[in-house]
């Protein structure tokens, strides 16, 4: 991640001053910090995602937290709950009792201070503070502590263990160190967490939630084309619900190799993976294709065929009102011949009283000759 360990001295070649901020931005910028998951990263990690908006829409939260062990959130923090609440099967984690004391405690010192930062920010707003706060593990159980914070999307800070300070090249860098720097405790907290609470929880999550962290699940799969420039269609191959998130997705066509298109892959809220990946076909060749998946979830890679074109709402009500009908139709034919057979009148036919007689009153005669 790129954060000092605990004996490095300050950046040796610290990120060059941005260039200036549009004031008039989206006021929750993409995150420059969080990266995508990434297969490649397999070391045990505790991370906390802060963010902080100077202005939050009316309802929404203006600081919230999301804690993560590896791929998983495990926890979740906002200023309007101002509680720190387990996400997903971590919620069953056989915790010591007053471990979600402490991380609310924690955490609402961290939105003290995030949040008392706008007051030095000179440049009008509206503003996003963003923190990456954690450790991970090396496979010698050593801590390498992170450290990192962005303003309006771009890095900018970073707090060095070795001189106890929040340091970046921005201004706003020096102002915000430097108010955190005031605070009481502040740089002894910062010290305490990175070096001894956040290696102390993670080896905690590691014994205790072995479990979740081993859980797998395969991926439920789709195929499916929609039209794309002319001449030209679009397919799409979907995966959804599964752990690990690590997932290989590739294109088939007749059987051979056809890339891996286009895609992406984020978490779902209850601790599971999404992923897509989307290639341009011609139009007509699409049912050559197939969509070839690897997980750790499946016994063995699957193989996924194209959908064929699901129906128009209308078609389907059609269908199933056509298909009444003839039920109905055909009930009405049988009771007919069962009554015939029986010498009764046909149903519709009203009858008065008792009278089981003629269907019909026979020629000349008036309606009541039977009386």
């Amino acid at each position: 991640m790129g954060s000092p360990s605990q004996d490095a001295g300050p950046p040796s070649s610290p990120p060059a001053l941005p260039p200036a901020r549009d004031p008039a931005r989206s006021p929750h910028p993409p995150p420059a910090l969080f990266t995508r998951f990434s297969p490649a990263e397999s070391r045990p990690s505790l991370l906390y995602h802060f963010t902080a908006v100077s202005s939050p829409a009316p309802g929404a939260p203006a600081f919230w937290v999301s804690g993560w062990l590896g791929p998983q959130q495990y926890l979740s923090y906002n200023n309007l709950r101002a509680q720190a609440e387990p996400c997903g099967a971590w919620v069953w984690e056989n915790q010591v009792s007053w471990y979600w004391e402490k991380e609310t405690t924690d955490l609402r010192k961290k939105e003290k201070l995030f949040l008392d930062a706008f007051q030095v920010l000179t440049e009008e707003g509206p503003h996003t503070l963003q923190g990456l706060l954690g450790c991970e593990l090396n496979p010698d159980n050593t801590s390498v502590p992170v450290a990192k914070f962005a303003l309006d999307g771009e890095d900018f800070m970073e707090f060095d263990l070795k001189l106890g300070a929040w340091n970046g090249d921005w201004p706003e860098a020096l102002a915000i160190g430097q108010r955190w720097a005031r605070q009481a405790d502040a740089v002894n907290n910062e010290k305490t967490f990175l070096l001894y609470s956040c290696p102390h929880r993670l080896l905690g999550h590691l014994e205790r939630g072995r479990g979740n962290l081993e859980w797998k699940e395969p991926p439920s799969m789709r195929l499916k084309a929609r039209p794309g420039s002319p001449g030209f269609s679009v397919l799409t191959c979907s995966a959804f619900s599964f752990y690990p998130p690590e997932l290989q997705l590739r294109f088939l066509r007749n059987g051979l190799a056809a890339g891996s298109g286009e895609g992406d892959l984020g978490p779902n809220g209850d601790g599971s993976f999404y992923a897509w990946s989307s290639l341009t076909v011609k139009s007509g060749d699409e049912y050559h294709y197939r969509c070839w998946v690897q997980h750790a979830g499946l016994a063995q890679p699957l193989t996924v065929e194209l959908e064929s074109p699901a129906k128009s709402p209308m078609q389907v009500v059609g269908i199933v009102v056509g298909v009444l009908l003839l039920l109905v139709l055909a009930a009405g034919g049988a009771l007919l011949w069962w009554r015939m057979r029986k010498g009764l009148p046909a149903p519709w036919i009203s009858l008065r009283g008792d009278d089981i007689g003629a269907l019909l009153p026979a020629p000349g005669l008036p309606k009541d000759a039977d009386s």
